[in-house]
């Protein structure tokens, strides 16, 4: 629950960049008889990998345990975050950004030549490969996810992540026109978001670490800021 409370806010404004960035791609399946097809892809795909990230986080955890890895992950994930957020703010590419465009384009390609085909399968493929898009926003999520060390918390996150970014891909594939002016306000509100969680994040590795007291909301129900 913490995880959850503490990515709200990337959530939540995730719908702008998903506006601006994947609004014109559901814009093409608006005509589409299986076009909520492409929900059902990008959910479960979004879910594996929060799955898969919280998993990665258990298992470095374990092998590490002798290390306080739980300090060391939420200082590397934070200063992670962080960077990601500048990157955001700044509309700076991140490392390799570039490089996974063009790995992916083959990809890319053949998916848009299967949407032709009309059929289920292929808008469902086409929602589950929306994750490989190069997205800072995924990023931080996952890093996020993994920073958790907990199946279920990653596997949550995953599905409220792709849940919660849902509406604006809904609200581009029933219009002929896309508010693509809210991207705009992307990069300030999501960068800022990240940021936030970042220190936040960074914090707890140094709380871990007893260099500064945890902030605790809720001891009943273990509300942990940092």
């Amino acid at each position: 629950m913490s995880l959850f409370l503490t990515m709200l806010p990337v959530y939540m404004l995730g719908n702008l960049h998903c506006m601006g960035m994947c609004g014109p791609l559901v814009m093409l399946l608006g005509q589409s008889s299986f076009r909520y097809f492409y929900f059902f892809g990008r959910l479960f795909s979004f879910t594996l990998a929060g799955l898969i990230a919280g998993g990665f986080g258990a298992v470095v955890g374990v092998i590490l345990s002798d290390l306080n890895v739980s300090a060391l992950l939420s200082l590397f994930f934070g200063c992670t975050m962080i960077f990601l957020g500048i990157c955001t703010l700044f509309h700076l590419s991140y490392p390799g950004h570039h490089a996974i465009a063009r790995w992916l384009a083959p990809l890319n390609q053949k998916l848009s030549i299967s949407l032709l085909q009309e059929k289920p399968l292929a808008i469902f493929l086409f929602g589950f490969f929306t994750i490989l898009l190069p997205c800072g926003q995924t990023l931080m999520v996952y890093s996020a996810c993994a920073l958790s060390g907990d199946l279920m918390v990653g596997t949550a996150n995953g599905f409220a992540f792709a849940l919660i970014t849902s509406p604006s891909l809904f609200v581009a594939m029933q219009a002929k026109q896309t508010l693509l002016f809210a991207r705009k306000y992307y990069h300030h509100l999501v960068g800022g978001a990240a940021l936030f969680v970042g220190i936040l994040a960074c914090l707890r590795g140094l709380a871990e670490y007893d260099l500064i007291p945890h902030l605790v909301l809720n001891t009943h129900y273990h509300i942990v800021i940092f």
